[in-house]
């Protein structure tokens, strides 16, 4: 085994080509630092310096060596370096689970904050559904999950992280997209596309509390569970449908939004957690950028 000391002595030798100066470099006498050199050529088992009273040269041997010992100092370094940082949670591998829906408005925001705040953090995107990121926080093979709140209660924390209202998304061939204030009441057995019950989350049954409240009932034709979907279909003028509001940044050019008025509860909201066991200083520290990132 190769003492580090040894090889931080024999670079200073052999980047100086003499002991004087490579010893007042390391800040020690000369004869500690001979001792180094030879101790270092017996530990390689060949020589790797040609010393005279005049002059110091490198062996064949000794060029080898000086290039792979400057390589395995500033990897030590960097080791030690970046265990400090992710100690502090400044740098590591952070894998971050999002439904799609987050993909148009949320996630940008974070990614960008992230490598503005964190450039050492190495971030995996994976897009998932809600009950998939549960399981794999669960499992330990996602470390950060951001999804609508699930039907079922979870046994793991939840932050909310994001809230915004509901918006009418209308087909532009549509009647009512000519309308500028349309009211749930319009609403009533026109073709509608809704969330499907088996994936659509909570939003099902915020859509459909806001239009039994008023006595509406539009005529379902689809129900499907992503809302880029949802607004697809809308742009086909295939029906209208009640969506998030970032969906706005996604409308195509055959889509009219209208705002409506809604519940002061009637909101999409996004929520983020980790997993069961106790966080890494990295995940904790990437939690807590997107918790601020969102708090105004």
């Amino acid at each position: 085994m190769i003492d580090l000391t040894h090889l931080r002595s024999f670079v200073a030798v052999a980047e100086e080509l003499n002991f004087t100066r490579a010893a007042r470099r390391l800040n020690m006498t000369q004869p500690p630092l001979s001792r180094q050199i030879a101790l270092l050529e017996h530990e390689v088992g060949v020589k790797l310096l040609d010393r005279t009273n005049r002059s110091v040269r490198l062996t064949a041997a000794g060029k080898r060596l000086l290039v792979d010992a400057i390589d395995i100092l500033m990897r030590t370094e960097n080791a030690t370096l970046y265990a400090r940082q992710a100690e502090l949670g400044e740098v590591g591998a952070i894998s971050l689970g999002f439904v799609p829906s987050a993909a148009i408005e949320l996630i940008p925001q974070v990614v960008e904050k992230l490598q503005e705040a964190l450039p050492g953090v190495q971030l995996t995107l994976r897009e998932m559904l809600t009950y998939e990121q549960i399981e794999a926080l669960m499992a330990g093979t996602l470390d950060i999950g951001i999804f609508r709140l699930p039907k079922r209660r979870l046994s793991l924390p939840l932050r909310k992280i994001w809230s915004e209202g509901l918006v009418l998304a209308i087909p532009r061939s549509h009647p009512l997209a000519e309308k500028e204030d349309v009211s749930l009441r319009d609403l009533d057995d026109e073709p509608f596309i809704g969330f499907a019950a088996d994936r659509g989350g909570f939003l099902i049954g915020i859509v459909q509390g806001m239009l039994n409240a008023q006595g509406v009932s539009p005529r379902l034709r689809f129900s499907v569970s992503q809302s880029h979907t949802i607004m697809s279909l809308v742009n086909q003028g295939l029906g209208l449908s009640i969506v998030p509001a970032c969906n706005r940044k996604i409308a195509q050019a055959d889509t009219v939004i209208r705002e409506i008025e809604q519940p002061m509860d009637a909101t999409a909201d996004m929520y983020m957690a980790l997993g069961p066991k106790e966080p890494d200083p990295i995940i904790a520290e990437v939690a807590a950028l997107i918790e601020a990132t969102f708090q105004n």
